[in-house]
């Protein structure tokens, strides 16, 4: 059963304090951190390790952040596969890859994505400040 909640303040005091608040400090998601991904381009070729990416991460002022990237491939808005980047490796990783600031990774895409239209997400996230997705679409060629 949904309970209505009770008004405890005057509404003059809630509609005083939310103006006050709302002119004093931007909400904590919207200017926590800045996140960024840099890819070549939408059409990467199948089985090439030439598709290298950037992702940088930073405060808003600018200086570096501790953050942690997860790859997720998206079909039609829904998540086909979850991979964990290992820059340097030929394999991907076994968790979430923990960086500063920046870093670089190459993507290699099957041959089974030829065609297909997909969205590249990057899921960044960085303690006490949130998480934010990165999407990239996508279309495999030969």
């Amino acid at each position: 059963m949904h309970r209505r909640p009770r008004l405890l303040l005057p509404i003059a005091t809630i509609v005083a304090a939310a103006g006050l608040a709302a002119a004093t400090a931007a909400p904590v998601s919207a200017a926590s951190f800045v996140a960024k991904l840099h890819a070549p381009n939408h059409t990467p070729k199948a089985d090439a390790k030439n598709w290298k990416i950037t992702v940088t991460v930073h405060s808003p002022s600018g200086r570096p952040l501790r953050a942690t990237a997860v790859y997720k491939f998206l079909y039609n808005g829904r998540v086909v596969s979850t991979q964990y980047p290992n820059p340097g490796h030929s394999k991907g990783g076994t968790r979430p890859y923990a960086f500063r600031g920046r870093y670089r990774d190459t993507i290699l895409w099957p041959a089974r994505a030829v065609g297909y239209p997909l969205t590249f997400r990057v899921v960044v996230s960085v303690r006490g400040r949130g998480s934010k997705n990165l999407d990239w679409r996508v279309r495999v060629r030969r």
